[in-house]
């Protein structure tokens, strides 16, 4: 795509400021926000954070080919300069000019505490199966990460599959008016970002904003099992859109039952009751986690709102495997490691645990530290520890400060480590010598625990 200076300037209300503007309109090949990664012919985005300004790098984005500038304060450049009063929401303001200016057939938006980027990407790729789909990449999904994504679309694109995270309230309400979305997917509330939030009630108020931005006549997705289905279903009725309940609610309108792992993945009813269509098929998926059966209900769900037949979706459902760091396996000698590290909170950790103790064979769970869980923290450890014991977890590794008063909590089978390669080290000889066959490994980002995955997969390598 490219636009002109003009359109950028009428898009975000801005002042065309400089003294190189000359007569001809300025063509824009890019926008960015990065100068390391700004190619030339782009338009530089000077975002300001608590630790950054990048009017800072405005000399560095023209020697890489910006040639021209959105800020927040007047600046001296060889190329011009569009001025506004806040370049974050200038940012936003252009990605939902540029997403109204799309042809699309639909816009998915998709918000939960868990199971948000596996549904995004099983969603995107079933409809990819018959049309061009752009989604969000890894974890773009935040104030700057969903602007990014819709500047991303192209007129080639039929669908847009958009993924809204949030850490504080009216974050998930803001993001909602860029997308605008026709279908929008609440998978979960749980407890997630309590720093933020405050408490579920909180995160379940802010997961409901998705719904203020569902352009009218369009439809919710919203989980049966949720904290929260009562009041999400309510207000989506209050703004008269349609709803598609998901989950193994009996009353769900996609739901799923009977639902069994092997080492191999999930198998699970999948019955299907919405407007004329009515079936039951049973459904296997190379993907573990009975979770995961959720994340497939909320992705028919969506795909039968935008107009797919089950023959259209099957296909793309049976093959799906999965997403890096978000549960997919490797096979051990005798077993698998689920690498589920990118992220974590209690109700995930939960999940997680459960899906380990569902393969055949000995297992290990191997656990970093849970972030952004505000002042009741340590208590949510301390549960996570109890829990494990009281499901039958027999062999617990765990790292990071937080995660350390859980050893003594859980007892007997334990072990804390300083750092995720020393714990990566003795599970190796865990596996080695055969005393377990199956490991868990999961964590918040910021406890780096994919680094205990890649190093028990180095080990393996090189044993062969």
């Amino acid at each position: 795509m490219s636009w002109s200076l003009n359109e950028v300037v009428q898009a975000v209300n801005g002042v065309l400021i400089g003294d190189n503007l000359g007569e001809a309109d300025v063509v824009l090949d890019s926008i960015s926000s990065d100068t390391r990664t700004l190619e030339g012919g782009a338009l530089y985005v000077a975002l300001k954070g608590p630790q950054f300004d990048g009017h800072d790098f405005i000399d560095a984005a023209v020697r890489e080919g910006a040639v021209a500038l959105l800020v927040s304060e007047p600046v001296t450049s060889a190329v011009p300069a569009i001025l506004v009063e806040d370049t974050l929401i200038a940012f936003g303001q252009l990605a939902a000019w540029h997403r109204q200016n799309m042809s699309l057939k639909g816009v998915v938006g998709i918000t939960g505490s868990n199971g948000k980027t596996t549904t995004k990407e099983m969603i995107a790729h079933l409809l990819q199966q018959q049309a061009s789909v752009l989604a969000t990449h890894g974890n773009l999904n935040n104030e700057v990460g969903v602007p990014k994504t819709l500047l991303q679309l192209e007129e080639e694109h039929d669908y847009a599959v958009v993924e809204m995270g949030a850490n504080h309230l009216n974050e998930i309400g803001y993001l909602t008016q860029l997308v605008k979305p026709d279908v929008a997917v609440i998978t979960l509330a749980a407890n997630a970002h309590l720093e933020g939030f405050g408490s579920l009630e909180g995160v379940i108020e802010a997961k409901g904003q998705i719904l203020d931005g569902v352009r009218a006549g369009g439809t919710a997705i919203l989980n049966m099992d949720s904290p929260g289905f009562d009041e999400w279903q309510q207000y989506a009725k209050n703004l008269g859109l349609n709803i598609i309940r998901f989950g193994q609610h009996p009353d769900a309108q996609v739901r799923v039952s009977q639902i069994t792992q092997t080492i191999k993945g999930i198998q699970f009813a999948l019955e299907v009751t919405y407007q004329q269509t009515h079936f039951i098929e049973s459904v296997e998926m190379p993907i573990l986690g009975s979770h995961n059966a959720m994340n497939a209900a909320a992705a028919v769900a969506v795909c039968l709102a935008l107009g797919q037949t089950w023959s259209q979706i099957q296909p793309g459902l049976v093959e799906f495997n999965g997403v890096t760091g978000r549960g997919q396996t490797h096979v051990l000698p005798q077993g698998v490691l689920i690498d589920d590290s990118y992220n974590a909170n209690p109700a995930s950790m939960r999940v997680a645990i459960q899906m380990l103790l569902q393969c055949p064979g000995e297992g290990l769970v191997c656990l970093g530290a849970m972030a952004e869980l505000g002042e009741k923290s340590t208590v949510h450890h301390l549960d996570l520890a109890e829990f494990a014991k009281s499901v039958g977890v027999r062999n617990l590794f765990l790292t990071g400060q937080l995660t350390q008063p859980m050893a003594a909590k859980f007892g007997e089978g334990a072990r804390w480590f300083e750092t995720p390669e020393v714990m990566a080290e003795a599970a190796w000889q865990m596996i080695a010598d055969n005393k377990i066959q199956n490991v868990l490994i999961k964590g918040s980002r910021s406890a780096k625990m994919e680094r205990v995955g890649q190093a028990i997969l180095a080990q393996l390598a090189s044993s062969h």
